[in-house]
């Protein structure tokens, strides 16, 4: 499989590692030359050059020649360095569906690793049932004849679910909807009145700030800081100082009006 990172434009390439246990590992294209045992994608073909492979036919190097910059794959084709890409593995893996970064540090109850050991690892996730300063103990399993439960620390990687981000944002995605078809069909309230309620709050909150004298205070108290703050070089105006003073102000009143403000949407039950 493979795909492309947008924000990077970086192809992503989805492959069975063989020492990780044939799990799936992601590799990225990277443009330089290769090393044997390394694998390549070809990205420009050259058809004439021994049998015809198209493009994003994948290949493990199996020797270089410098001079004549090929590379000889396991199904003995020669292969311009022109012509292809190197697939380097990166740390993220596929395991039942699920995207994991492969992390070397001490796990904790719960978390699923999986054992390496020499950088090579059966593929298999395994939870964290307990851990103590030397070791994890995760569920049993038969191992070379034995049974085993215990890993070393160094001899393991956490497997951190990177979907998690993702499905947080969906679900308040989600709850969002929620809320606005509760206020929009459910309390029947418009969005040119939802826009009164909070313009009238604003303006109330505004107003009661300046009488209390909380508006003149914030003001004052941020205009003193940043005056002692541009005069500290010898006594000179730093460059800047009238535009910093103008914005850092206005988002000051603004953070404290937010903080304060709370429209609630029950106001319209109310009224019905």
């Amino acid at each position: 499989m493979t795909e492309t990172n947008a924000n990077a434009n970086v192809k992503i390439h989805v492959l069975a590692e063989e020492t990780l246990g044939g799990i799936k590992c992601e590799y990225v294209e990277v443009d330089r030359k290769a090393k044997v045992s390394e694998k390549i994608v070809i990205v420009d073909a050259d058809v004439q050059n021994e049998e015809s492979y198209d493009n994003g036919d994948i290949f493990k190097v199996e020797k270089k020649y410098g001079l004549s910059e090929t590379a000889r794959t396991k199904c003995n084709r020669f292969i311009l360095d022109t012509e292809y890409r190197v697939l380097e593995p990166t740390d993220i893996v596929h395991i039942n569906g699920q995207r994991y970064k492969m992390v070397d540090r001490k796990a904790e109850v719960g978390e699923k690793v999986i054992h390496m050991y020499e950088s090579k690892s059966d593929g298999i996730a395994r939870k964290t049932i307990k851990v103590d300063a030397t070791s994890v103990e995760v569920d049993p399993f038969v191992h070379n004849g034995g049974v085993r439960s215990v890993f070393a620390h160094g001899y393991y990687r956490v497997l951190v679910p990177l979907d998690k981000h993702e499905k947080t944002f969906e679900n308040k995605n989600s709850v969002y909807k929620e809320m606005k078809n509760l206020i929009h069909n459910d309390l029947g309230i418009t969005r040119q009145e939802i826009q009164e309620m909070i313009s009238v709050a604003v303006s109330n909150e505004v107003q009661n700030m300046s009488e209390s004298g909380k508006l003149h205070s914030i003001a004052g108290a941020k205009i003193e800081s940043l005056i002692e703050e541009g005069f500290r070089d010898g006594g000179r105006l730093l460059y800047g100082f009238k535009e910093r003073v103008s914005k850092t102000v206005s988002e000051e009143v603004g953070k404290r009006i937010a903080n304060v403000l709370n429209i609630n949407v029950e106001l319209k039950e109310g009224r019905n």
